[in-house]
């Protein structure tokens, strides 16, 4: 089990490594290597938990925080967790301009619970 401070710690680190290669290179190479990322050993820390730790922990950082940075260091975070964390974005709505999302699915559920209002523009392969 990981302490707060640590589990924060770690989603700090996956903060910087989603902010670093997301400058570096092209954005569907930084998501297939975040999604082929090897699954660690299950620990006893519950997916909520994790995505909590994330949005804590980028409060504490520079960098401006959306659903696909955070979503995208939630993947990193809950694959090194042992959780098959896949990416997942929609839209909804016709307005102008379009109402994007972003979002973590597990075993193929949503672990957000809006997700559902939003159309799947793109879902990782298993």
């Amino acid at each position: 089990m990981f302490s707060r401070a640590g589990l924060t710690l770690r989603a700090l680190l996956w903060i910087v490594r989603v902010e670093r290669r997301r400058r570096r290179g092209p954005f569907g190479e930084m998501i297939d290597r975040l999604e082929r990322e090897p699954l660690g050993k299950r620990r006893s820390v519950a997916a909520e938990c994790a995505l909590v730790a994330v949005r804590r922990a980028y409060s504490m950082t520079p960098f401006h925080r959306t659903c696909l940075k955070e979503s995208l260091a939630g993947v990193g975070l809950l694959r090194s967790l042992g959780y098959g964390a896949r990416l997942a974005i929609g839209v909804r709505g016709a307005a102008t301009p379009v109402d994007a999302h972003a979002w973590i699915e597990v075993d193929g559920k949503p672990l957000d619970r809006g997700a559902d209002a939003y159309v799947i523009l793109r879902r990782a392969r298993s």
